[in-house]
């Protein structure tokens, strides 16, 4: 999330003073982690968390297939790894931007950023982001991947220099060339107030929505034979203002940026618990860990702190949420 609805910034002020190859989803991509989410601790009382290390405006992050992990933030976009104790962030673009959503697609990194700009870099040893595509936004934010070489993305919440434009888009991407876009139309606006994260799980979009008068929601679009957005559902009614969240399996994590916590929410669309309020410094996403760096049950967080802030110790960061070891 890049600009927040009023009701999230007004709770900043108060509390500072596909996989790789476009497949269904279905398997453990990266995306969606296949782990029991049964087994999944989300609770302060079960579960501690721990930084891991710092990243300015920390905003998404998501695995490849092969378990590589990449981080988006106010300045960068970050491969994170690991040189024995130490974890580092290796900045993928030379330069800086405010970067948003992640996907990934034949073994492509594809990135929004806040310059209205899609950037892609191929996941080779050292990848290089670059832009290849310019929107017709204000607000590029929530990215996946989807069937048929496309990506959906979210126009929202806000804008800093542009009025409200909810919407998801569709890109249609060249099937020869990853690095080139085809098409770029709006998909769907039905339902939409502040769209932000976006996540697919085989042929359905989801989006976290929030708006007036209380409202935030997962909604779900299935993707019609032709391509376009079937009426949109809501899946889940939610207690604080969301940001991004991920799929495992038929369940969700949601980064409650309002309430500063993560949650999971079941199928039936009801919460199956949280973390305690203000246990996260305004989390933006949240995703089951994925081997070698991490285990099945292990929860990543991306903390972003306040809007638009790089350098404080109030959020900032990347950490992980795991169960309390048991003493014998």
């Amino acid at each position: 999330m890049r600009i927040k609805t009023w009701t999230a910034l007004a709770a900043v002020l108060l509390l500072a003073g596909c996989s790789s190859d476009g497949s269904d989803g279905s398997g453990d991509d990266g995306r969606n982690g296949t782990v029991d989410p049964a087994t999944l601790c989300v609770e302060s009382s079960c579960g501690e968390k721990t930084v891991l290390l710092t990243i300015p405006d920390a905003e998404n992050l998501l695995f490849s297939a092969d378990g590589r992990l990449f981080v988006s933030g106010g300045t960068n976009v970050f491969e994170i790894t690991r040189n024995g104790t130490e974890w580092v962030a290796m900045p993928l673009l030379d330069g800086s931007c405010n970067f948003t959503g992640l996907a990934i697609q034949r073994n492509t990194l594809y990135a929004n950023c806040f310059d209205k700009q899609l950037y892609a870099a191929r996941l080779t040893a050292q990848p290089r982001l670059q832009p290849i595509h310019t929107y017709d936004i204000a607000a590029p934010n929530g990215l996946t991947d989807g069937p048929d070489n496309t990506l959906f993305l979210a126009n929202g919440p806000l804008a800093t220099n542009a009025l409200p434009n909810p919407q998801v888009r569709r890109l249609k991407l060249d099937d020869l060339d990853p690095m080139k876009v085809v098409t770029d139309e709006v998909w769907t606006r039905q339902g939409l107030l502040a769209p932000n994260g976006v996540q697919r799980s085989g042929n359905t979009i989801y989006v976290s929505n929030s708006g007036l008068g209380g409202l935030a929601e997962i909604r779900a679009y299935d993707i019609q034979p032709d391509g376009s957005a079937g009426a949109g559902r809501q899946v889940a009614s939610l207690l604080t203002v969301p940001d991004d969240f991920s799929i495992v399996r038929d369940s969700f994590l949601v980064a409650g940026f309002g309430t500063s916590q993560i949650s999971l929410v079941g199928a039936d669309g009801n919460v199956v618990s949280s973390t305690s309020l203000l246990s996260f410094s305004f989390p933006s996403q949240v995703r089951v860990g994925q081997p070698p760096l991490f285990a099945p049950t292990d929860i990543l967080v991306t903390e972003k702190g306040i809007l638009g802030d790089n350098v404080s110790p109030i959020g900032n960061r990347l950490s992980v949420f795991r169960r309390k070891a048991t003493t014998p």
